[in-house]
Order: structure tokens, then C-alpha cells, then sequence
């Protein structure tokens, strides 16, 4: 449908940017896809932003003599709306090129039709459907290769619907068909908002707990660690205590041990008392967390069921994911270990092609993986910056979900080529993004301050040209928290209750 014509400028048209008249009941909107014709073929490009002029309003003597005068001149007819528009590729021969012509002055402007729209984008019939393209009837169905293999971020400020857009991401992963290809996928889920996968929904929403687990405990076999692989939950480790402890190791080649077993090893061995002191020390401490056994064990229990226990290995399997809540571990060295071990044997199991391609999401990534934060206070930070410079080679990939962008080490975010961003109005969070992420014009980052809840920009590898998008509505069951008001009253009303019953035995003792 026809929505306006091109018109000529002081520096317009161009390859490079074009304006034009919106037709009189036109309905064009910032961020709209339009098409144009050009010597080249058929030029595609966005709406950077729409202006509405009145050369009867161009003076100030006029604005100032307007409530005399506005009855004498056609004041209405004299209104109009410009358009400006950025040119993003031309199709012809169902081929996407460069823009190098301009369209010429006068040329009309159409509303982009839905299927074309998607095949420039680059969309799939069976690709990742997130929502719809805004101001388009356009589902956005992501490859999926495009989308995971070279990493994604997704960043976002509090509240803006990162989890939620996570969500439907699991849910895409976790419905896909063999025939379109399934992937294992692992969480460190912070604060247990996915674990609600991996229970018996409510009748009014979709069932995925037959094909998640979510894992509450965790048992690391002690003997299946080097002392190299120790130094890690040990970063204050010296080469000189590692050279002894790899020596007691190896001496115990072959048995089951636990970490106090293995201390007590040492603490009788012809080591020097400092060295021993310190090795024992340590040893002793990572024995105190609990996650450190004899034998490896991933316990998971649903609710109204009994715990199972399993191995990580059986937990990788296609179109299935394994969710750690980590929710119950408080001390933050506690989710380091947990992350460090699991992502370190996720990648070496991918490496030697035993589990399939795997996704990684990583909530909370700016704890995990912080910039300029030594590996003594962020110890999986490593495994996640190898797994960022070298998954891909191996379909090991990363999506990493931060609120804070600046607070991200950049190696890491520097390696994720699809960026998919929410709501952002930290300045500092905005100028990090707009350095490091593809595509991504003055005017785009500072519409992201204007986004809605579950309104996002998507830009990189995933997608040829930045696009907004409305995230659809999930179908997975959502553990909603209570607000302040209910939980207060609800506790009072508990407190209440209580006192009437401890009156009660009161009075019946007295």
C-alpha cells in the first residue's frame, strides 16, 4: 500500500538516507519497514523518525499573529508529515545488496508486505518465534544457527522482561521437533525462575516437566579433580602448593576419596608443616560447602515426589533442559564452584562431541563473568570467557542475561554476536551497548529508553538490520511472587492466628 512519495532535500536522497512526504491519512510510525523502488531494484529500509511540519507556523510573527489570522489562510492544508528514513539493503534477483543509487525524488513510498519483510530478514518457518515484528504482522522466527552459534546477549534493566523473554526462549527450545534439529540446554538460573519447567503446571498452561529437570544439590566427586582443576575453587593456591598436592593426588590414582579424606592425607605426609598447613586449610574449607563428595550426584525433586539423583552427563540430552536453582545458595562462592564445574565439564563433554550441541544461559552474568574482577572472587569467570572464544567452534554456546551491561566482562560480551536489548535508561549501561553492539544507530539507542515492558531491539548475527519486537505471550507456567501489600497481610494475619492459639493453651493450662 502506498504511504507517501520521496522528496528532494538539501542532502537527500541518497544511498544513505532518503525523506518523504506520508500521504494525507497515511499511518506510518518511527521504526516501520517501507520499500521503494530504485534503479538498483527494490530498496528496503526503516523509519528513523517522522516530523510534521507547517510552513504557516515556520515564523514566529505568524505563531504570534496566528489567533487573527487563522481563519483567513487554508491552515490544515498546509500541515504535513515527513518521514526519514535510513536505506538497510536492496533486493533484486532475490538477493539482498548494498544500497549504491539513491531513489529518485517523487518515487513512491509502500508499505513493506509481511512475507517480504520476512525473507529479508532472514526469518524461518521453523525458526525461534519470539513475538512479532512492531508496527508488522510479522512473526520474528530466528535461526537457530544464526541466532546461538556465534553467542547471544540479552540485556536489560530490572523489570523490563528479561526472565519473561528468557522463558519463551527455553519454551521455543524445549518444543522443537528432532526433525529441525534439538539442542541440550543448561541454566544457572539465580533465583529459580525457571525451575517452574520442570513441575506439573496448572491445567491452563503448557507442560514441560517431562522434558526438564531442574537440580537443587549438587555432589562433585572429589577424586575426578586434578590439583590444577582444585587450584580453581582454590584460587589463592601457590605453584609450590599445587606441585605437592598433585604429587598426593596422583598417590591416591585409582580410589574414592572426599576432600577431608584427601586433607588428611596430606596432613600426613612429609610435606612442610606451612605448605601442609595452608593445603589442609583449604581442602578443609571446600569440604565445609557441601558440594564435594565421594561420588557425583545432581539430586532434583519435584514437588509432591521423591529426590533423584542423577549424573550430568544423563542430563544432556536433546530438546531437554537441566535448570540449576541455584536460589538456595546464598554465599556467592557456592554458585562460583557450582558454575565453574558444570560449565567446565559441559564443554569438555561438547569437545569430545559425548553430549550434543548445548546452550548455556547464564542469569546474573555480570556476577558470574564481572569485568576487572580478579579470578580469586570469580572463579568461573574463565571457563565462561573460553567457552565465549572458542564454543563455537564446537556448538557450545553462551547466552549471558545482564542488568547490567557496563559491569559484563567485555572479552565475553565482545564474543556474542546477537545482542537482544530491553528496556535501558542507565546512561552508562547505554554508551557500553552502543560501543559494542553492531548496527546500531544514535537514534535507535536512544529509543531503548522509551521501550515498553517485553518490547525489545534485536541486532547482530541473528538478524540483517536492527529490529524491535514485541515478545509474545508464553505458555509455560509462570510462579508469580506475591506483592508487598498481600504478603503483609498475610503475615499479620498469620501472626494473628498464632497468638489466639498460644492464648488458647494459655487459658486451658491456667
Amino acid at each position: 500500500m502506498p504511504v507517501g512519495k520521496v522528496i528532494s532535500t538539501q542532502d537527500s536522497p541518497s544511498p544513505t538516507f532518503f525523506a518523504f512526504a506520508i500521504a494525507k491519512g497515511g499511518k506510518v510510525h518511527k521504526d516501520q519497514f517501507i520499500k521503494v523502488k530504485t534503479e538498483e531494484g527494490t530498496m528496503l529500509a526503516m523509519v528513523d523518525n517522522i516530523i510534521k511540519t507547517n510552513r504557516y507556523y515556520a515564523r514566529a510573527e505568524t505563531v504570534v499573529d496566528a489567533e487573527n489570522l487563522e481563519g483567513l489562510f487554508p491552515v490544515e492544508d498546509w500541515e504535513f508529515l515527513i518521514g526519514q528514513a535510513t536505506p538497510i539493503g536492496v533486493l533484486a534477483d532475490n538477493l539482498v545488496r548494498r544500497p549504491t543509487l539513491p531513489p529518485s525524488p517523487g518515487e513512491g513510498v509502500e508499505e513493506m508486505e509481511p512475507g517480504l519483510l520476512a525473507r529479508f530478514l532472514g526469518f524461518k518457518p521453523n525458526g525461534i518465534n519470539l513475538g512479532q515484528v512492531i508496527h508488522h504482522e510479522v512473526p520474528v522466527r530466528l535461526s537457530l544457527t544464526r541466532m546461538f552459534q556465534k553467542h547471544v546477549a540479552i540485556l536489560a534493566m530490572s523489570g523490563a522482561g528479561k526472565s519473561y523473554l528468557t522463558a519463551v526462549l527455553l519454551e521455543e527450545l524445549l518444543s522443537r521437533q528432532q526433525k529441525d534439529g534439538r539442542v541440550a540446554t543448561v541454566v544457572f538460573d539465580v533465583h529459580g525462575e525457571y525451575a517452574a519447567f520442570a513441575e506439573k503446571p496448572p491445567a491452563d498452561c503448557q507442560d514441560f516437566s517431562n522434558r526438564a529437570v531442574a537440580v537443587r544439590q549438587i555432589r562433585i566427586p572429589a577424586a575426578s579433580l586434578s590439583a590444577g582443576e582444585i587450584a580453581l575453587f582454590l584460587p589463592g593456591m601457590t605453584p609450590v602448593q599445587q606441585m605437592e598436592l598433585n604429587e598426593v593426588v596422583r598417590s591416591m590414582e585409582g580410589s574414592r576419596y572426599t576432600f577431608k579424606e584427601l586433607a588428611e592425607v596430606v596432613q600426613g605426609s612429609k610435606i612442610k608443616p606451612q605448605t601442609k598447613a595452608a593445603l589442609s586449610r583449604g581442602l578443609m574449607n571446600l569440604h565445609m560447602t557441601g558440594l564435594f563428595g565421594s561420588e557425583e550426584q545432581l539430586t532434583a525433586k519435584r514437588e509432591g515426589e521423591k529426590a533423584e539423583t542423577y549424573r550430568l552427563r544423563d542430563l544432556l540430552v536433546p530438546g531437554q533442559a537441566l535448570i540449576f536453582d541455584l536460589s538456595g545458595h546464598i554465599d556467592t562462592k557456592r554458585k562460583q564452584i557450582i558454575a565453574l564445574w558444570a560449565a567446565k565439564q559441559i564443554f569438555r563433554l561438547r569437545r569430545q562431541a559425548e553430549i550434543p550441541p548445548v546452550i548455556m544461559f547464564v542469569e546474573e552474568a555480570h556476577n558470574f563473568i564481572p569485568e576487572g574482577v580478579s579470578r580469586e572472587l570469580a572463579p568461573a569467570k574463565s571457563i565462561f570467557r573460553t567457552i565465549a572464544r572458542e564454543g563455537r567452534k564446537f556448538l557450545c554456546s553462551l547466552v549471558v542475561i545482564s542488568q547490567r551491561p557496563i559491569k559484563l566482562d567485555t572479552t565475553v560480551l565482545s564474543q556474542c554476536n546477537t545482542h537482544i536489548i530491553m528496556r535501558i535508561t542507565n546512561p552508562y549501561d547505554k554508551d557500553h551497548i552502543g560501543k559494542g553492539s553492531e548496527g546500531i544507530t544514535v537514534r535507535t539507542l536512544n529509543s531503548l529508553t522509551t521501550l515498553q515492558v517485553g518490547e525489545a531491539l534485536i541486532t547482530g548475527e541473528a538478524v540483517r538490520c536492527p529490529i524491535f519486537m514485541r515478545v509474545r505471550l508464553r505458555t509455560s507456567w509462570e510462579k508469580k511472587a506475591t506483592d508487598m501489600e498481600t504478603d503483609a497481610v498475610a503475615y499479620e494475619n498469620s501472626m494473628a492466628r498464632e497468638s489466639k492459639k498460644l492464648e488458647a493453651v494459655n487459658d486451658a493450662f491456667l
